[in-house]
């Protein structure tokens, strides 16, 4: 008589005459790589949570001063690069873990938890080991933490190969031997890319790379982030730490975009070191990131098994544009430039003006930084932030894992559905705050909601009206929160899956 076995793979159980159905797993390891903001910061020396663990830093109307100038580049971190990671690490300031509540800051607005990712993929892997979250501090270069995470990933794999031939079942079982599947989010996608670069042998054993919403090409918010201070007459409080903090940080430098961005009228023109100096950044950080762009364009490198999943139709600066009357203030825009295959603008052939186009986004990346260097593209309709948690991404991602061929696109690739626009610098307890929908041709059947993302408070519903000062037929509602804190706002049409966003109400300045 044949057997089935009690672990699942054909040993030591005799065949009753009905075959077992097994769960759909993988063999396969998978990394989780977090975005900017996205893993848990603290001080190694006192233990003292720097980042991600107490929204009272951001709420507070006097704490947080200390917490923002701790998480300051020093010399020796803005310095850090691939080599410094392999040689002598860092370790004033350790990443403790994947940030595990929403959390949220001006300009780059909210971003959930990555439990849903991890808890999805502990789910079709052949046991929850399989799965390792890459925390990392993303203050740092882009190149630093690659280094970081292709030793980490290394030894995650070395670790899980050994585990798969200690189990009979599972070596038994046959089939390819384990290799690596990862799944990023936002800036994730670039610290894989350059973990995958500087180790080739690790690039052979990778056998997918899942991006989320990652900048590519660079995002034009990173620019506002750093001009935060020149933009705004009278900043609030946390806007200048903000702002202070990000100036100093090698990782914001690392978003900014490559592509030409900077409307100069009848030509668009890249950022120099200059610009982001002028701007408020670091002119130093700023040239080694502008520097990296020009040879990515340059070098061909491919992701191994690369799919992107990208969000569109969501309100998204594109691109960047000089306040005349004050150099030193940037404007974003929603419209990015037509490029044609010999890589030169497309003009009008009347005017001669530069064609933009509005390609929309996921509200912090637009599409074609979020879609470079793959045609395995996968569309949603979804805020960047919020992107990991989205139902559908959530599919894709599995979908991947367990090497199915992608299912059919949410979205459809031309930016035209439902789309959620939120004050991108928060608001100010006591001050109503607008909420706009975008996309979509009536109210009918549509709702917006707002409630406590941490306390899970409940609000009620809100009443969308035509908005008649914009002349995109935008429904907007305004809310007013009756507390400090951090609130999700939830768009649900009804026919696609829900939009949510976070925003923080902070107190009026003393």
């Amino acid at each position: 008589m044949g057997t089935v076995g009690a672990d699942g793979w054909g040993h030591g159980v005799p065949f009753a005459g009905v075959p077992p159905v097994f769960d759909d797993r993988t063999r396969d390891a998978c990394v989780v790589v977090p975005g900017i903001m996205g893993s848990v910061l603290e001080d190694t020396a006192t233990g003292r949570p720097l980042w991600g663990a107490d929204l009272a830093a951001l709420t507070g109307t006097l704490s947080g001063e200390a917490l923002f100038a701790a998480l300051h580049a020093n010399v020796q971190e803005q310095a850090a690069n691939a080599d410094t990671a392999r040689r002598a690490p860092l370790t004033r300031i350790r990443a403790t873990g994947l940030l595990a509540r929403p959390w949220w800051l001006p300009v780059f607005q909210g971003l959930d938890p990555y439990s849903k990712t991890s808890e999805l993929l502990e789910k079709v892997t052949l046991a929850r080991e399989a799965v390792a979250p890459f925390p990392y501090d993303w203050r740092l270069a882009v190149s630093y933490n690659g280094a970081l995470l292709a030793r980490a990933a290394r030894a995650h794999l070395e670790r899980w190969r050994e585990r798969v031939v200690a189990v009979p079942g599972w070596r038994a079982a046959g089939g390819a031997r384990p290799r690596l599947v990862f799944v990023a989010h936002s800036m994730g996608g670039l610290v894989v890319r350059a973990a995958l670069e500087q180790d080739p042998e690790l690039a052979a054993d990778t056998r997918a790379v899942v991006t989320v919403g990652t900048p590519f090409l660079g995002s034009a918010k990173s620019v506002l982030a750093l001009n935060l201070l020149h933009a705004r007459a009278k900043p609030d409080r946390l806007v200048r730490r903000v702002q202070a903090m990000a100036a100093t940080l090698p990782g914001v430098h690392d978003l900014l975009p490559g592509y030409r961005c900077l409307d100069r009228g009848l030509d668009v023109e890249r950022l120099t070191p200059g610009d982001v100096a002028r701007f408020g950044g670091d002119r130093d950080l700023a040239a080694r990131s502008l520097t990296e762009h020009a040879r990515h364009r340059a070098s061909g490198f491919v992701l191994p098994g690369h799919r992107a999943l990208v969000g569109e139709a969501q309100p998204t600066v594109q691109t960047l544009e000089e306040e005349r009357a004050d150099l030193s203030v940037v404007a974003g825009r929603r419209y990015a430039f037509d490029v044609g295959d010999d890589g030169e603008l497309v003009r009008d052939p009347a005017t001669g003006i530069p064609a933009r186009r509005d390609v929309s986004g996921d509200s912090t990346v637009h599409m074609p930084s979020a879609r470079s260097g793959t045609d395995a593209v996968t569309y949603v309709f979804g805020q960047h932030g919020t992107l990991m948690r989205h139902d559908e991404v959530l599919r894709q991602i599995r979908r991947i894992t367990l090497e199915r061929p992608q299912g059919p696109h949410l979205g459809d690739g031309t930016g035209h559905g439902p789309g959620l626009e939120t004050p991108h610098l928060g608001g100010t307890l006591g001050q109503p705050l607008t909420l706009t929908a975008t996309g979509l041709d009536s109210p009918a059947g549509v709702t917006l909601s707002v409630r406590s993302a941490t306390t899970g408070r409940p609000g009620h519903p809100l009443t969308l009206r035509r908005d008649l000062d914009r002349s995109d037929g935008a429904l907007s509602a305004r809310f007013t929160a009756d507390a400090p804190d951090l609130y999700r706002v939830t768009l649900d049409t009804g026919r696609h899956t829900p939009l949510t966003q976070l925003v923080l109400v902070t107190p009026p300045d003393a």
